[in-house]
């Protein structure tokens, strides 16, 4: 709510809908409720995944459809934002947690193994990679990741995640790691090293990237001011975070004078010839000397 609907507010938009899915009693979170009043929310609707999607682009009896569709969701719900690409406007691809954390000796195990575990509770679908260029920390953290697993309420999750979607590689040294960090594109980059300045700006393709041993992704979840809807999937490559602007459309405006349209029509009318366009050239030689 806090990192979706504040920046559809702060960007004017008069009509924001959202759809969340209720709980076994049927009612929405009275928490989640509230957030989304205060956030500016002017409609909110009980359904959720993928078929909230597909009401939202096409409309229903009861909801209507939306110019742009914001936010993330589990892997079903990515889909359908990515086919209904063209239909509707999407903002990007926001999907299974994910976290890339690239390391060197002087990280803390225990920290590195907590960052893990936040993700891992996420859902049995999220993603977890450690690359780092210390064997030593690869051990300690597997130690970390064992010990700190069995405090956890939502152990089980955690531990289906850490099964199937948890890996931790020995790199050469950074320049590996970095390329290892561009390739994967990461929701999610903790980057503990010993000097980041040189690394950071060979990193391109992350979502959010949090520097050093005191930056913990779940500040980004809930407090950092950056919104923490971000592209996974590797989408990284191709879409940013969620800023303001995406609220907003742009245009282009073009207003040429009687002596401007004189002045450009000569390159105009070669370019259009050129390309066979005989009407594109004969627009402009109208309004230059009346002919057509």
């Amino acid at each position: 709510v806090i990192m979706t609907v504040t920046l559809a507010q702060a960007a004017g938009v008069p009509e924001i809908v959202v759809c969340t899915p209720c709980g076994k009693d049927g009612r929405i979170n009275e928490a989640m409720l509230h957030a989304l009043k205060l956030a500016g929310a002017t409609e909110i609707y009980r359904v959720g995944g993928a078929h909230a999607v597909a009401a939202l682009a096409f409309g229903t009896k009861t909801i209507r459809p939306v110019d742009k569709i914001l936010g993330p969701g589990n892997k079903f719900v990515v889909e359908a934002k990515r086919q209904l690409f063209g239909a509707v406007a999407i903002d990007l691809l926001p999907g299974p947690s994910e976290i890339m954390v690239l390391a060197d000796e002087t990280a803390n195990p225990a920290f590195v193994a907590a960052d893990l575990l936040a993700q891992a509770e996420h859902g049995k679908d999220s993603q977890m990679l450690l690359a780092t260029t210390s064997r030593d920390l690869i051990v300690a953290v597997e130690r970390e990741l064992e010990n700190q697993l069995a405090m956890l309420p939502r152990r089980e999750i955690a531990q289906a995640s850490l099964d199937t979607g948890c890996w931790l590689v020995h790199v050469r040294d950074l320049e590996q790691g970095i390329d290892v960090a561009n390739a994967w594109a990461p929701e999610h980059l903790s980057l503990v090293v010993k000097n980041e300045k040189p690394v950071l700006p060979k990193i391109r393709t992350s979502g959010a990237i949090f520097v050093g041993h005191f930056s913990p992704v779940a500040v980004g979840d809930f407090l950092a001011g950056p919104s923490h809807t971000l592209p996974t999937g590797g989408a990284g490559k191709s879409f940013p975070g969620l800023t303001v602007d995406q609220f907003q459309r742009r245009t282009s405006i073009v207003k040429l004078s009687a002596e401007a349209m004189r002045k450009s029509a000569p390159a105009v009318e070669l370019l259009a010839e050129t390309e066979g366009l005989a009407a594109h050239a004969r627009s402009v030689s109208i309004r230059v000397d009346g002919h057509f």
